[in-house]
């Protein structure tokens, strides 16, 4: 079931001839991002903008029980969509295990939903598992792992997985930052650089706040909840969109 909130005015205004969706942490919710991604089809559809984008924010991957398949929807993106997708921190930890494995790196990953990973592939994270996940995952698609970028700006619009250093100017931020940050950023206000509006994830909240004029949180614990969100934004206007079952 998908569910879209009325229309109302965007955190930041784009051109009349776009439309920009970005999508929370899926977390191996490969059924509620399959469906979002028909129920964005179906906007861009009706919105019929001269040019479409598509934004996964990171962690596809870990706790919930299809990590590959959401891999693999957001490789494929909408038809017809500029598609891209941030690198999250679960993301991040994968391949730095896959380059350097590391005993207590694996143990915190397996206490933050690696576990539920390995189980779905059938792979014993104790033994020698970098090369039967990159032959389950394949070839393709670890290319496409390494290729995926820690931010995207599109006008005044910042899109990264989990927030920014206030601190620092944004061309300066580090994967460390972009890919895992909590506090002090969450506490922060803003306004932002250049007056930018960030859009992320990664830290689970029970609502979406759009009132915020500065940052939106679209990471809605999707596997733990059972709510995938996802913000829409064509010219100077936004709606809300989620998925549940």
């Amino acid at each position: 079931m998908i569910v879209r909130s009325e229309w109302m005015p965007s955190i930041r205004e784009i051109d009349e001839e776009t439309a920009i969706c970005a999508i929370g942490d899926v977390h191996g919710r490969a059924d509620l991002l399959r469906e979002m991604h028909l129920g964005i089809a179906h906007e861009f559809h009706l919105i019929s903008p001269g040019a479409a984008h598509c934004i996964h924010l990171g962690d596809l991957i870990d706790r919930g029980p299809e990590s590959l398949r959401a891999l693999s929807l957001a490789m494929q993106g909408i038809p017809g969509a500029t598609n891209c997708t941030l690198i999250g921190n679960h993301e991040h930890r994968l391949l730095q295990l896959l380059c350097a494995p590391d005993a207590k790196m694996m143990d915190r990953w397996l206490a933050n939903g690696g576990t539920e990973f390995f189980e779905e592939l059938g792979v014993d994270p104790r033994g020698r598992w970098e090369e039967r996940v990159s032959e389950l995952l394949g070839g393709d698609m670890i290319e496409w792992l390494h290729s995926l970028p820690l931010k995207l700006q599109l006008g005044k619009l910042l899109f990264v997985h989990a927030g920014i250093d206030v601190e620092v100017p944004i061309d300066r931020q580090t994967a460390e930052t972009l890919a895992w940050i909590r506090e002090p950023w969450l506490s922060s206000k803003g306004p932002y650089e250049n007056g930018l509006a960030v859009i992320h994830g990664h830290t689970p909240i029970t609502e979406v706040v759009l009132s915020n004029p500065h940052r939106i949180n679209l990471d809605t614990g999707a596997c733990e909840t059972g709510v995938l969100s996802a913000l829409l934004i064509h010219g100077g206007r936004m709606k809300l969109l989620q998925t549940s079952h």
